[in-house]
C-alpha cells in the first residue's frame, strides 16, 4: 500500500503540473455535459410543413390554419408549380408536404370523409414517422372541431365531417432507420480512422525524437506535412471503398447517386479531418494528450452535434448555430442525399461548398502553425 501510495502521489502530481490535461479531464467533460445535454432531444417538433390549397375554400383554409395553431409545424403555403414540391424535400426546406384536394370543402359540407395527400421525407424514419403522427393528430383535432360545430347547427342525426391524411412516404418508404444511420457511420469512421490517427502520428515523431532528423532534410513544413498526410489520404478512400458493399449488401441501403459524387464529397471531407489533425498536433506534446484533445474536443461534438443522431431542428438556437459550424454535418447531409435520394451536386453544391472552405481554412490554418512551431 505505501508503494501504491507514492505512485499515487507521483500520478496526481504530474496531473497537477499539466493544466492542460487537467483542463481535459475535470472542466471539459462538465461543459460537455451542459451542451449536449440540450442536443440529446430524439422528439420531432418545429417541422417545416408545406401545404398546397388546390381547394382555396373556407374549410381549406381554416385546416391549414389548425396545422399551423398545433404547434408541430411551420406552415409554408406553397403556391408554384406542383412538380417543384418533391425538389423542395430533395434539398431539405421541407419536411412534409400536405396537399389538400379540390373539392376539399364540398367533402366536409356533405358530411363525407375528406382525405389529404401528405409527402414525407423518409430518409430520416424516425422523422418520417413522428412527422406522419402529428399531421394524422392535427387531422384528427380538426376533425373533432368540425364535428362539434356541425352537431351544433344541425342537431342530431345529421352527416358529421371526417378528415382522412393519406400517406405517401418518399425515399424510406419502409422507415427502415438503418437507412439512415448506415451511411452516415462511414463519415464518423473516416473521422475516427483519418483524423485522430494523423494527430498521434506527427506527435509520435516528436515523442521518439525522429522529427529533428526529419527537419535536417531539405524538405520544407509544407512538404514533411503533405508527405505524411497523403498515407491518411489513401487510407480514407480505403475506408470508402470497403464501406460500399457493405453498407449495400450486408445492410441493403440503396445507393442511387453516383458513386463519382461520392468520392468527391469524401475527398473533401478528408481535408478538413486531417487539417484537424496537424491542428491537434501542434497543440499538444504527448501522444495521450491528442487522443484525449481528438476525442472530447472534437470525436464527441461532432457525432453528437452534426445530425448523426439527433436531429439539429430539435436543439436549442445557440446549439444550432455551434452546429452549423461542424463539417460533419455538412459530409452527412452529402452522403445520406447521394445514398437515399440519388441527388448530384446540383443540389448538394452548398454543402460541398461550405466543407471544401471549412477544410482548406483548417488545413491552412494547421499548416502555418506547424510551420511556426517548427521555427
Amino acid at each position: 500500500m505505501k508503494r501504491i501510495r507514492h505512485l499515487l502521489v507521483k500520478e496526481l502530481t504530474q496531473i497537477r503540473r499539466d493544466p492542460r490535461l487537467l483542463g481535459i479531464l475535470m472542466v471539459v467533460p462538465v461543459i460537455q455535459l451542459m451542451v449536449l445535454g440540450f442536443a440529446a432531444n430524439v422528439d420531432v417538433r418545429e417541422i417545416t410543413l408545406g401545404v398546397r390549397d388546390n381547394d382555396h375554400s373556407p374549410a381549406s383554409r381554416e385546416f391549414t390554419r389548425a396545422l399551423g395553431a398545433s404547434g408541430w409545424f411551420r406552415v409554408t403555403a406553397l403556391t408554384g408549380p406542383a412538380g417543384a414540391d418533391g425538389a423542395q424535400l430533395v434539398a431539405g426546406r421541407l419536411g412534409l408536404v400536405a396537399v389538400i384536394p379540390a373539392g376539399f370543402g364540398q367533402q366536409l359540407t356533405r358530411g363525407a370523409p375528406a382525405s389529404v395527400q401528405a409527402l414525407v421525407d423518409g430518409a430520416d424514419s424516425n422523422f418520417a414517422v413522428q412527422g406522419v403522427a402529428y399531421l394524422q393528430r392535427a387531422a384528427r383535432l380538426f376533425s373533432e372541431r368540425q364535428v362539434r360545430v356541425v352537431a351544433a347547427a344541425a342537431g342530431p342525426g345529421a352527416a358529421l365531417p371526417q378528415v382522412v391524411a393519406e400517406t405517401r412516404v418518399w425515399y424510406n418508404p419502409d422507415l427502415l432507420s438503418r437507412w439512415f444511420m448506415v451511411p452516415a457511420l462511414m463519415g464518423v469512421l473516416l473521422l475516427v480512422t483519418t483524423m485522430i490517427v494523423s494527430s498521434m502520428a506527427l506527435v509520435k515523431e516528436r515523442e521518439e525524437g525522429t522529427m529533428e532528423q526529419l527537419l535536417v532534410t531539405p524538405l520544407r513544413p509544407l512538404e514533411l506535412i503533405v508527405g505524411k498526410l497523403l498515407p491518411f489520404v489513401f487510407i480514407g478512400f480505403v475506408v470508402v471503398t470497403l464501406s460500399l458493399p457493405v453498407m449495400c449488401f450486408v445492410f441493403g441501403v440503396p445507393l442511387r447517386g453516383g458513386v463519382p459524387l461520392l468520392y468527391l464529397g469524401s475527398g473533401i471531407f478528408l481535408l478538413t479531418t486531417l487539417g484537424l489533425g496537424v491542428f491537434i498536433s501542434t497543440l499538444v506534446h504527448t501522444q495521450q494528450q491528442a487522443m484525449l484533445i481528438a476525442v472530447f474536443f472534437v470525436m464527441l461534438p461532432f457525432v453528437l452535434l452534426s445530425g448523426f443522431i439527433f436531429p439539429v431542428e430539435n436543439m436549442p438556437p445557440f446549439i444550432q448555430v455551434v452546429a452549423h459550424g461542424i463539417p460533419l454535418k455538412y459530409f452527412l447531409t452529402i452522403v445520406r442525399g447521394i445514398f437515399l435520394k440519388g441527388v448530384g451536386l446540383d443540389v448538394l453544391w452548398r454543402d460541398a461548398l461550405i466543407l471544401l472552405l471549412w477544410g482548406v481554412g483548417i488545413l491552412g490554418l494547421a499548416t502555418l502553425k506547424f510551420r511556426k512551431r517548427l521555427d
